[in-house]
């Protein structure tokens, strides 16, 4: 199993699961088996050698035997056994959970093998002892014991077989030298297929059938003299990728003279992360089609153990690809460095060496470049000691099309707003190309945009548009300065209400309180009650948003890019996720947090990433908190507090240090926090700038402490304290 703080250099989704989170092949780790069906009909496998090998067709005998020898064959190990289950036999230990999540209807047996004898060995004999035998269901499993649940002629078999204090035996066997695997990760429902094998496709994949002729996202595994090869493609993403049938797959992999492949969990699941050269951790490399990644059942990580070195052996620069930039525009190229086993090391900036050849531009000691006025192509070069590297720009005017963002918002009056801009050549590939080359102008009496393409909003009500031009381009985009993009401020109900699914009846309960803990906004904020205890399934707390009309579902103006939301958590570690339905009609579900994310006690602020692909207007139809694991169905209460929209553009985050600077300057942070603060943020970009996240992270969290410490409420607004939760989780969303 992975340790904590080991070096994960990439990774996949694995398996396909079960509605629970079960995957539903076989899953080994360290030789101890997790979970496993009868029949495994692909999986990969690694040996005690470090060999690896991808198999097909392996099943596991089960037997369960009593002091007599009478014998019984198992079914399943570490499975969810259903109410529509019959004549079949489940074995679990605790790394299923804390009980077994059985319906009634059956026999469950509890047998005490031992501390430390309890995980599953595939050719090892577990013995025990028989502790309890009855009919029940959702027995507690606990360390040193197992338990055996069964129904029908094998619940019969165990009435007749066995007696409590009767010791008996376990054997787990797999075929096709299985027993002797490390590790193994299979890909086992309709789709779990191998693709290859000797280098030729499986014949099975000619068939004419949806499931082989259907395009999909697809996550696959090849094997090629002995090395594993990972392949993750995308797919359900018009004008980005449609996706491959499994012949289809199966070819491509063929045509890169791979010999043996697997075809894994993909669709929605498909997620690729790989550590780049001079990262501390892995990032996201495709785009999953759920527009965010979906959390999955098991994953293949690749894990590096080579030791961290300070000697520096290389420099990769980012952006990582050639550079092609339009005359006059401004970009930062970040140097970031590794050692001999591409592990971070981290480089002090001023330590770099920066130099430009080819009459390309110039370039500062910060890495902030300046492309040329003229079409030229050359090299950026950066040196540290005896180490260097250098990118290709190319300084080009050859502007096909041209993007501005955000494309359509709204903005309260006096309010600005920064632009960012994408320009394109003839091939649709991206030139770099910066605000203050586009000449820009606005239309109608909305405000005033710089050179540098802020836009500032005036004073009254009105719409129009703000325009860039760049040669014979001229793009718009509409604005209009009104109320607050502020959806639902919680101060009334009149488009709010309550709604739960699989909670304890009439538990979910929403109330304005007006108590000054609870409220950040206004004179009001919403308590949400809820109850998930002995609940199944997916249970939720919803709160409801209205349209006029009392319909479900409110419009959205414009194209946001975030929606926002102050929540007050209760660190009961439930999943927050707001439901929307985009032009299309289609409903949708989107993470505010991650799956047991609502970890914190107090306010905090939460946001939503809009999908790329997103087809607008939008309208919002509810905050669901949910829970789907049976080990957590706790009851709590939590908070709600100004829900907005964001129109921003995200790859264009707030410069945290201008924006603290300012309201120290206004008075608005009064010393000694406003110097700790500095020095907090000061510490924080040095770890960041050096490549350590995790570092950055600590002084952010601190940052943050400070600017929430009741301690420090004479030293700062309130109208500070939450402009800076909210900018500071904008510009540090590691």
């Amino acid at each position: 199993m992975m340790e904590q703080g080991e070096q994960v250099v990439g990774g996949v989704n694995g398996d396909f699961f079960s509605s629970v989170g079960v995957p539903s092949g076989l899953q080994i780790v360290d030789g101890e088996i997790y979970t496993s069906s009868r029949n495994i009909k692909a999986l990969m496998v690694t040996f005690p050698d470090n060999s690896i090998k991808l198999e097909h067709s392996v099943e596991m005998t089960a037997e369960f035997k009593n002091h007599n020898g009478d014998t019984l064959e198992l079914d399943m190990v570490n499975r969810s056994r259903v109410a529509t289950h019959n004549d079949r036999a489940f074995l679990f230990n605790d790394r299923f959970g804390e009980s077994v999540k059985t319906p009634d209807g059956g026999i469950e047996v509890v047998i005490d093998v031992g501390q430390g004898k309890d995980h599953f060995i595939a050719g090892q004999t577990m013995q025990g002892k028989v502790l309890s035998m009855k009919e029940a269901a959702d027995t507690k499993l606990e360390e040193g014991k197992i338990v055996l649940s069964a129904v029908g002629t094998k619940a019969d078999w165990l009435m007749n077989h066995l007696s409590i204090g009767e010791k008996i035996s376990i054997d787990l066997n797999f075929t096709k030298n299985i027993n002797q695997a490390k590790h193994v990760l299979s890909g086992n429902s309709t789709l779990g297929t191998v693709l290859l094998k000797d280098g030729e496709i499986w014949e099975e994949l000619l068939e004419d059938h949806k499931n082989n002729t259907d395009k999909h996202p697809r996550t696959m595994l090849a094997t090629k003299n002995g090395k594993l090869y990972i392949f993750a493609v995308d797919g359900r993403q018009e004008g980005h990728s449609d996706g491959m049938t499994l012949p289809g797959a199966a070819a491509y992999l063929q045509s890169l003279g791979m010999e043996d492949a697997i075809n894994i969990d993909g669709g929605g699941s498909t997620t690729y992360y790989v550590r780049q050269p001079g990262e501390s951790k892995p990032t996201l490399q495709n785009r999953p089609s759920d527009g965010h990644e979906r959390p999955v059942g098991s994953s293949l990580l690749v894990i590096s153990k080579a030791p961290q070195q300070s000697k520096l052996a290389g420099i990769r620069l980012y952006p990582s690809s050639d550079l092609k930039i339009v005359p006059g525009s401004k970009i930062r190229i970040q140097a970031k460095g590794y050692d001999e086993f591409i592990n971070p090391v981290a480089i002090e900036p001023k330590s770099l060496n920066w130099k430009v050849e080819g009459q390309i531009g110039e370039i500062a000691r910060s890495g902030l470049f300046v492309a040329g006025k003229a079409k030229k192509q050359g090299q950026v070069i950066v040196e540290k000691g005896s180490v260097s590297t250098n990118k290709t720009v190319m300084v080009t005017d050859e502007v096909a099309s041209l993007e501005i963002a955000p494309t359509s918002f709204v903005i309260e009056p006096g309010k600005t707003q920064e632009f960012s801009a994408k320009a394109y050549d003839e091939s649709g590939q991206r030139l770099m190309i910066s605000p203050d080359v586009l000449e820009w102008s606005v239309e109608g009496d909305i405000g005033k945009i710089t050179k540098e393409g802020i836009f500032h909003a005036g004073s009254k009500e009105t719409s129009g548009k703000v325009v860039a031009k760049y040669q014979n381009l001229r793009v718009e985009t509409t604005v209009e300065v009104g109320p607050s993009p502020v959806i639902e401020d919680f101060e009334d109900e009149s488009h709010i209400r309550s709604n739960e699914v699989r909670t304890v009846p009439g538990s979910v309960k929403m109330t304005l309180v007006s108590d000054p803990e609870h409220v950040l906004y206004g004179e009001r904020a919403a308590q949400l009650t809820y109850d998930f205890t002995g609940t199944e399934g997916t249970s939720a707390a919803y709160i409801h948003f209205l349209d006029d009309e009392g319909n479900l579902g409110q419009e959205i103006k414009g194209e946001p890019t975030r929606f926002g939301v102050w929540v007050y958590g209760d660190q009961q570690y439930h999943h927050l996720r707001l439901g929307i339905t985009d032009g299309n009609g289609q409903n949708a579900l989107w993470n505010m947090t991650t799956i047991g994310g609502v970890n914190w006690e107090g306010w905090k602020y939460v946001y939503a990433t809009v999908p790329e692909d997103t087809v607008f207007p939008l309208k919002v139809r509810y905050f669901a908190l949910e829970e789907k694991n049976q080990h957590n169905k706790t009851a709590g209460m939590i908070y709600y507090d100004q829900f907005e929209a964001i129109y921003s553009d995200p790859e264009q985050r707030p410069n945290i240090e201008l924006i603290l600077e300012d309201m120290i300057q206004a008075g608005n942070i009064q010393h000694p926090l406003a110097k700790q603060l500095t020095n907090q943020l000061k510490q924080a970009n040095h770890h960041l700038n050096n490549g350590s996240h995790k570092q950055a992270q600590k002084f952010i969290d601190d940052f943050l402490e400070r600017v929430n410490d009741p301690k420090n409420k004479k030293m700062i607004t309130k109208e500070a304290r939450l402009d800076l939760n909210q900018k500071t989780v904008e510009a540090f969303n590691f």
